[in-house]
């Protein structure tokens, strides 16, 4: 797409909230087209990278079955809890780590912080005994980088992955940004291998495979949102997990996002909905900032959740110091009221 900085095939990414490049505040090309998508006859709502096309036509139609993990059989009771991993306190030289909820999910270096490799810490958090869903953002990886990550996730029998396109390199560290596939592609890519097809063109035996998630923000207008989201589930998402919600009426979005995608796509997928723990004061200007709603506190915000058909919730605590105090506090909310 002329004029879009990370160069998509598939877009807009999650980085134009107010219709802006987050990059350089310019009109994103992606968002004007994808309102007018229905004027555009004939016009494809998913593009595929080469690499994808030439596997495609190796890729005889049979699915593999996903791995029975215990996330996944609480998903359809609308009960999946995930935990976002702490990685600081890891960095800080914790090994320790209780087993909580169903899978621990692992951060792919948020706003270009290097922080350790998610595959490289669900390898390990593996070894533990834990289960795992590490993110995989397709910034700063090409097509061959995140095809090895994906064979990682398939040799070390993680649970599942989650797939954004990701935010842009240079926000904390000035490094040269590679948008070679989107979130889209990665997640067409991801099926593909998980059903035996490596990008080489040579075929593997996969018994069981690794979920594959991607994301759905109910803070973009459900008529776009719901097209993003239609893609993805074309694409071969078996669920999504929801950028964080702070405020009633941003959960009640999510179902009409839901009505909308199916206009575009096949089916349904599940959604994992994140909340954020505590939630302070303070931080509403931050996550305001980040195109998050707020306005209403964390009991109200779940017990709206709970009201609604979801899958379950991811839980991301942001307190370092006193972790595994909120982390039991956020929980105990949870069996609470789910």
């Amino acid at each position: 797409m002329f004029g879009c900085p990370k160069d998509l095939l598939n877009g807009p990414c999650g980085g134009a909230l107010d219709g802006k490049c987050e990059v350089n505040s310019n009109l994103c090309p992606w968002y004007s087209l994808m309102e007018k998508f229905e004027l555009l006859d004939g016009a494809p709502l998913l593009v595929e990278h080469p690499v994808v096309l030439e596997m495609e036509r190796i890729f005889e139609g049979e699915e593999v079955e996903i791995k029975r993990s215990s996330f996944i059989k609480n998903l359809g009771r609308g009960k999946a809890i995930s935990v976002e991993f702490p990685i600081r306190l890891f960095e800080k030289g914790v090994r320790e780590f209780r087993k909580v909820g169903d899978l621990y999910t692992i951060p792919d270096n948020p706003l270009g912080y290097p922080h350790i490799s998610p595959t490289a810490l669900g390898t390990w958090l593996k070894s533990k005994g834990h289960s795992v869903m590490p993110h995989l953002t397709a910034k700063d990886r090409n097509v061959i980088a995140i095809s090895s990550e994906f064979r990682t996730a398939l040799e070390f029998d993680f649970e599942g992955i989650l797939i954004t396109t990701g935010d842009w390199s240079g926000f904390i560290l000035q490094g040269k940004p590679v948008f070679d596939l989107d979130s889209a592609n990665m997640i067409r890519l991801a099926k593909l291998m998980f059903s035996g097809v490596l990008p080489t063109g040579e075929r593997v035996e996969v018994k069981e495979r690794p979920f594959i998630a991607g994301t759905v923000n109910p803070n973009y207008p459900a008529k776009l949102e719901g097209k993003r989201l239609a893609r993805k589930i074309i694409a071969g998402a078996d669920l999504v997990i929801s950028q964080v919600v702070a405020n009633r009426k941003v959960v009640r979005e999510i179902p009409k996002i839901l009505q909308e995608a199916l206009k575009y796509s096949p089916h349904e997928v599940p959604v994992v909905v994140s909340i954020l723990y505590p939630l302070k004061r303070e931080l509403e200007p931050i996550l305001r900032k980040m195109g998050i709603k707020t306005g209403d506190d964390i009991r109200a915000i779940v017990e709206e959740i709970s009201s609604l058909e979801f899958g379950g919730i991811n839980v991301i605590v942001f307190e370092e110091t006193r972790w595994e105090e909120k982390l039991n506090e956020v929980l105990d909310l949870l069996k609470e009221l789910l």
